[in-house]
């Protein structure tokens, strides 16, 4: 028997519609170079109708043609993905912290033609656009439009100020009604290792993002209560809010480029936001700034850390100095948005109650999870450990693959290597294969202990320790290198790289500051170790891997000599 309902597929173009209509008034604001720039959800609307006119009219995007956005946090940020989306184009956000090869992989793998752009990344997406021969277009953001953005890109490419775009066009636009399995957005992974992986994202998936972000049990979006933004939209954790926000009338705070503690607090101080997600270096930083310009009043109740796990001190820290639940929350790319949420069971007080606020949180209703050890699906109970397996409707399937990356083509390689589709990341049964080692309570709530391939969580991204170590392994006075996390207390976790030389090799600082530089050509400088050991021999396993659970005690056990160079987790530039 089949059900009497309607079938009026999920969209964007209905999220979009609903809260400029019903929400018309909600704010949205941008914090630009110490000023509110203000709009509004029906701002929002208008602008979106219009710049889908630019893309159909001016840009050639009359399909499911792909639009990248190398943005900011920022309201026109919001109005390209709402646009690209609902006309049935598919929006493409790219981490702008990328390095430039990973950069231009994504836009070609995801055959980008146009690319809505800051136009303080000018530069930057000039030097990746000689590698990316799709791109037909880019239109760069702000009022001003200077000759030198368009003489920093390569000839050909048509360039257009995204006001311009906007000017004169009608508000209205006559949204297609699309199947809700249509692909929506395409988001890649961190990319750490080997190419970026594209996950294509539905009207449905974003749908049902949307109403479990609101759930009391999860995020808990609500109407009226402002919400600051402060993980990059690029990140799945991100985008989804906006989306929420359009259902219940939440209003945004976007801080732009610029989330230093000065300025983040500044901004807290004006905006007076009640809820916010972030990096837990976000707030580490936020919270030593306020211990010595301590606010007058704090708006915030709750903060959402994902990333990588809040310290416990920091946890505390917030709710005895000013009454502020740090919530951890945890999600991948491929499970399109947080997947649990440490929020402890209703009555749970005292050091039990703190138990389940250190756990990485509960499930959601929607991602049936199960712990796997040794190919052996492990018994609900506390003491199960192996890794998280998960699966569901907002769960990926599988990643994107391009025509682009057929052997040849533009993406079919990347940094030497072919490009592969990566099924050993889900199961044959059709579960995916997160990657973290943990276990899950009887009652749901998930703690991870360790991270498969072993890697390390720094300030929100991630570091994957076997490519860094390849990649050192390449300089010619090295013989051997195994990475694993130094304890940082603001950013969590730094890499250490513990390292054989050959024996005519200086163990010295110039040697570790030499070594660093090389990585630079290759990784983002977040990712390059400042701290560095020199040793005689590395600790194996008995199938020849480097020993990390031994490397990790001999560091506890302060058995290493460290060189600390300047860098993220350290500042002093006489070190």
């Amino acid at each position: 028997m089949l059900s009497t309902m309607q079938e009026v597929p999920f969209s964007v173009a209905r999220i979009l519609t609903y809260g400029q209509t019903i929400h018309s008034t909600t704010r949205v604001t941008t914090w630009r170079s110490g000023e509110a720039e203000e709009s509004s959800f029906a701002a929002i609307g208008a602008r979106a109708a219009a710049f889908a006119h630019a893309l159909h009219d001016d840009l050639g995007i009359t399909g499911d043609e792909r639009v990248a956005t190398l943005l900011y946090n920022c309201a026109e940020h919001l109005e390209v993905m709402f646009a690209v989306a609902s006309k049935g184009a598919v929006f493409t956000p790219v981490n702008i912290q990328l390095v430039e090869d990973q950069i231009a992989y994504v836009i070609n793998h995801s055959e980008a033609q146009v690319i809505v752009a800051d136009p303080r990344l000018a530069d930057k997406l000039g030097r990746v656009l000689e590698l990316c021969p799709l791109v037909t277009a880019v239109c760069f953001t702000g009022t001003e439009f200077p000759a030198s953005l368009a003489a920093a890109l390569p000839e050909g490419i048509d360039v257009h100020n995204y006001e311009s775009l906007l000017d004169g066009r009608s508000t209205v636009y006559d949204w297609p009604e699309l199947p809700e399995n249509t692909a929506a957005a395409l988001v890649y992974s961190t990319a750490t290792t080997g190419a970026p992986k594209g996950v294509a994202y539905s009207h449905r998936s974003i749908w049902l993002e949307a109403m479990g972000l609101r759930a009391t049990d999860s995020m808990a979006i609500t109407h009226g209560e402002t919400f600051l933004c402060g993980i990059p939209i690029y990140h799945v954790m991100s985008w989804g809010v906006p989306f929420a926000a359009f259902l219940v009338g939440t209003p945004l705070v976007l801080p732009d480029s610029d989330v230093s503690a000065p300025t983040l607090a500044a901004l807290i101080a004006a905006t007076h936001p009640r809820v916010a997600h972030g990096v837990p270096t976000l707030w580490i930083q936020l919270i030593i700034h306020y211990s010595s310009n301590p606010p007058e009043r704090m708006s915030l109740t709750e903060i959402f850390v994902g990333g990588s796990p809040a310290p416990p001190a920091l946890i505390k820290v917030w709710e005895e100095r000013y009454g502020v639940d740090v919530i951890h929350v945890w999600g991948m790319t491929e499970t399109s948005t947080v997947g649990t949420v440490a929020r402890p069971p209703s009555g749970v007080s005292g050091e039990a109650r703190y138990a389940f606020r250190v756990s990485q949180g509960r499930f959601a209703p929607w991602l049936e999870y199960r712990v796997v050890n040794d190919g052996k699906v492990m018994s609900s109970t506390d003491r199960s450990q192996g890794e998280i397996q998960v699966r569901g409707n907002m769960v990926a399937a599988s990643y994107y693959r391009s025509p682009t990356q057929d052997a040849g083509e533009i993406a079919g390689e990347f940094r030497g290597e072919q490009v592969t589709d990566a099924r050993e990341a889900f199961t044959a049964d059709g579960w995916l294969r997160t990657g973290d080692v943990g276990t899950v309570t009887s009652d749901g709530f998930m703690t991870l202990y360790d991270r498969a391939r072993d890697v390390i969580r720094s300030g929100g991204e991630w570091i994957y320790s076997a490519q860094v170590e390849n990649l050192i392994m390449e300089a010619d006075e090295v013989i051997e290198c195994a990475v694993i996390g130094y304890p940082d207390p603001q950013w969590g976790e730094r890499p250490l790289a513990i390292t054989v030389l050959v024996s005519d090799a200086a163990p010295t600082a110039e040697t570790a500051a030499r070594l660093r530089k090389q990585l630079s050509k290759l990784l983002p400088r977040w990712m390059a170790p400042e701290y560095w050991t020199f040793v005689s021999s590395i600790d194996k396993t008995s199938v020849g891997k480097f020993d990390k659970k031994d490397l990790r005690k001999h560091l506890a056990n302060d058995r290493f000599d460290i060189i600390a160079l300047p860098g993220p987790g350290n500042r002093n530039p006489h070190a």
